[in-house]
């Protein structure tokens, strides 16, 4: 493609503007170690501006910050890794500090623990932090390459139709995963680039002729993109194929040798040229010429153990969403229903081109066979080795498809022109939206609550007081609904006040409490859901956060738990002490309380009763000891709420005389299930364990049940008379 005129270059300048304010924006809403493996890419630029040569790899590499990033060539790095080159050990410096709550089991909406790393207030203008703004403003040029390649591509496959080249530079542009990786430091970005312009050469090769200089510029391109990242390997076949099947169409439809092996020769010296050393190294060095045999150290492989790879649908259900827009690591993401508008898209382009195909190859717009061929062989090819890759570590991110970028967006435009033009403004339309609504995302995710307002702290009601330490004031503690059932999440809302600063970062722990003390969930988040470290904590200010707390799926028991609140410190796992607002020690910290309710299958029949608890069976011993403690399981019926908290009483009453020789009355479950707590219509059972006084004589005495009100002594409805019961010596 040539600019005549500056016709192609006054086309892309506004295109490539539109790209780059978007990336600008995901930058300034992302940090810097936010995208995928960023830690591991930041580490490859520190250790070559360091001076340490190239990474070591294999089971070696996973004793560097590089870890598996280690076996990827260095194109990409040795330009990214220049403005660190420069700044390296300037102030302030570019310090990674891990989350140690990353990630969270949050969906993919929630801004819950999505930051891998904690960040602190600091010039990012300056020092190494502006090493690497620059770094990610070389990703952006490579965003640029992306874009030029994919309408130079276009141009070539479909000269006729001059506006479908300026449609796909622009759906590119405004694609968000391209984005997203464009502003990140990542060699994803520059294999995609240098991908595209090696399928855009090939284009070009077609449609002018096999020639020498043609064909050794191509395989410096290709060379330069294995020398980005090895799966561009995967461009081989339809390289061969492309070139082979030009070859033979300019011989006249015959299969010429001497021209075929001079094609394939002049292509093998130029990708030996530019990428052939790195290849050469590391298999001479560790085995692993492609330098993947790192990633089988990784926690996520399964290398040797293939059964255990997660449900291959998932993963391409994954894929395909990720392909479009999953920020940070790919943990940021539109709601499931939002991925049908590109799907839908899909399917509209593929319905074009199957419209299309009786009248492929004849009049104007149409792809040759050998063309076509091509650009479905690359995406193949690219899908093909994203399906192996998968079979060895758990990789399923849209992003590895994007040395097939090109091909998928030519076919996809120029499906969408076949089937009704229009379609392509609706395609860049709703990619624009994704993009721009990406930001309701990105923001919440990465930066942290504002304070409260004086009006704000107001409305939370009169403050718990609880101090911890020297550091913080408890002030409100609030489950989002007073009942969740078994394998919900529940969100528990926890404001403080800062009483001092801190130099440490403490942990919030949040734990569900049941009877015996029993931990039935727990989560544990640094303050601001991972973004707000209590050691930046400004002295004075009050914030809440909204913690999540996953409860788990087998609860044995619906009840009343308790909301338990601490602050502790990560490493030790030392808890603050807490006072109460007389400074009194809080031995447990139960700041409130909410019901969950386990899953049961246990169909119960409703009583016929008119009293609001009714009474549905029973168990017990036939005969009491009074050496042995005593078991009584009530399950009762509750028919319609009760505003206030009843007490059980369970009477031993002699037959002959009416006497009562026990009382064993307490609140149901030990006072873990109020009556105020329960949900009817429910079935509740509800154990009781006592002793026999010692002055009860042996005998057969009459067991009875019911309720009534500890305050008044007033009784809830009629009492249940059970059974006869032998007492023991």
């Amino acid at each position: 493609m040539q600019f005549r005129n500056g016709e192609h270059l006054r086309t892309l300048l506004p295109i490539l503007a539109l790209f780059t304010g978007l990336c600008l924006l995901f930058i300034a809403l992302i940090p810097p170690f936010e995208g995928p493996d960023g830690p591991e890419h930041v580490a490859y630029l520190a250790w070559l501006a360091d001076g340490q040569g190239f990474p070591p790899q294999g089971e070696a590499a996973w004793e560097t910050p590089l870890r598996q990033e280690a076996g990827q060539p260095p194109l990409y790095y040795l330009i990214a890794s220049l403005p660190l080159r420069l700044l390296r050990g300037h102030e302030p410096q570019a310090i990674y500090r891990p989350n140690p709550h990353f990630p969270s089991n949050a969906a993919g909406t929630v801004p819950d623990n999505k930051n891998v790393a904690i960040y602190y207030p600091t010039a990012t203008l300056q020092g190494e932090w502006l090493a690497l703004l620059l770094a990610r403003l070389v990703s952006v040029t490579f965003g640029w390459l992306v874009i030029v390649s994919v309408f130079g591509l276009v141009r070539e496959l479909w000269p006729e139709q001059r506006g479908t080249a300026v449609t796909a530079a622009l759906f590119t542009a405004v694609t968000p995963q391209l984005i997203f990786i464009s502003s990140v430091i990542s060699n994803d970005v520059a294999v995609a680039a240098l991908s595209s312009v090696t399928l855009w050469l090939l284009a070009r090769l077609q449609r002018l002729g096999v020639t020498g200089p043609r064909t050794f510029g191509l395989g410096l391109v290709w060379g330069l993109a294995l020398l980005s990242k090895s799966s561009a390997l995967a461009l081989g076949l339809p390289l061969v194929v492309g070139l082979a099947a030009r070859q033979i169409q300019q011989a006249g439809g015959k299969i010429a040798p001497g021209p075929l092996v001079r094609t394939f020769a002049g292509l093998g010296m130029a990708v030996l040229l530019v990428a052939g050393w790195w290849y050469g190294r590391v298999w001479i060095l560790y085995g692993s010429p492609l330098g993947t045999a790192v990633h089988c150290y990784a926690p996520w492989a399964y290398c040797d153990q293939p059964a255990l790879r997660p449900d291959a649908l998932a993963q391409w259900r994954e894929v395909f969403d990720s392909y479009w827009a999953a920020f940070g690591w790919g943990n940021i993401k539109f709601p499931g229903w939002a991925y049908l508008l590109p799907a839908g898209l899909g399917l509209a382009a593929v319905a074009g081109w199957l419209l299309d195909w009786p009248k492929r190859g004849k009049g104007n717009g149409r792809l040759s066979q050998i063309q076509l061929t091509v650009l479905l062989l690359t995406i193949f090819v690219i899908a093909l080795s994203l399906e192996l890759w998968m079979r060895q570590v758990t990789a399923p991110h849209g992003r590895l498809l994007f040395p097939a970028l090109g091909a998928i967006t030519a076919l996809l435009v120029m499906g969408w022109h076949k089937l009704w033009p229009p379609l392509a403004s609706v395609g860049i339309g709703t990619m624009l939206v994704f993009s721009l609504g990406s930001a309701v995302l990105l923001y919440p995710a990465y930066h942290p609550p504002a304070p409260l307002t004086e009006a704000a702290v107001a409305t939370l009601g009169t403050p718990i007081g609880w101090q911890y330490g020297t550091l913080a004031e408890l002030v409100a503690v609030s489950p989002a609904q007073p009942s969740t059932a078994a394998g919900a999440t529940l969100p528990v809302a926890v404001c403080w006040r800062t009483l001092s600063q801190s130099t440490t970062d403490y942990t919030v722990l949040i734990q569900l409490i049941g009877p015996n003390n029993q931990v039935v969930a727990s989560r544990r988040t640094y303050p601001g859901l991972g973004l707000n470290p209590t050691s930046v904590w400004p002295i004075g200010q009050v914030f809440c956060d909204t913690i999540g707390v996953q409860i788990p799926t087998d609860l044995a028991q619906t009840l009343r738990y308790q909301v338990e609140v601490g602050l502790i410190e990560q490493a030790s796992g030392a808890r603050l002490p807490v006072v109460d607002a007389q400074g009194s020690p809080v031995s447990a910290a139960f700041a409130s309380a909410v019901r969950l309710e386990a899953t049961t299958s246990e169909a119960t029949a409703v009583p016929a009763g008119t009293d609001p608890i009714q009474l549905v069976s029973f168990e017990t011993a036939d005969s009491w000891s009074k050496t042995s403690p005593i078991n009584l399981t009530l399950n009762w019926w509750a028919a319609e709420p009760l505003a206030q908290e009843y007490t059980v009483f369970i009477h031993l009453r002699d037959p002959a005389t009416g006497e009562q020789v026990l009382e064993a009355d307490g609140p149901p479950l030990n006072g873990w299930y109020p009556t105020s707590w329960w949900q009817p219509p429910e079935r509740v059972p509800d154990l009781h364990t006592f002793t026999l006084p010692d002055d009860v004589t042996a005998g057969s005495y009459t067991l009875f049940v019911g309720w009534y009100d500890p305050a008044t002594g007033q009784r809830l409805g009629d009492e249940f008379e059970l059974t006869t019961v032998a007492v023991i010596p």
